[in-house]
């Protein structure tokens, strides 16, 4: 009886990226958008849950746009990524 076995091992490359120094800074003359903070009644827990919507600059209600929910873990709340996501 012939067997075959076949073992394959994958290995991460190492790859050392950084961010440029300042990405993370507000750039002096560069327009903002906006941050409201709104309460909404949730038909799927059935009590006013509260969430952050963040509008960009020149934002139009006429407009679609793409959209990205940041959801917090157990014992958060909306404020959570603001926070860093850290819990210290």
């Amino acid at each position: 009886m012939l067997s075959l076995v076949l073992v394959s091992s994958a290995f991460a490359q190492k790859a050392v990226m950084e961010a440029p120094k300042g990405f993370d800074q507000p750039t002096a003359g560069s327009a903002t958008g906006k941050l409201d903070s709104i309460s909404y009644t949730s038909k799927t827990v059935g009590t006013v849950r509260k969430a952050l919507v963040y509008t960009p600059p020149g934002y139009s209600k006429k407009k679609k746009y793409p959209v990205l929910y940041l959801l917090h873990g157990i014992g958060g709340d909306e404020k959570e990524w603001l926070k860093g996501g850290d819990r210290r």
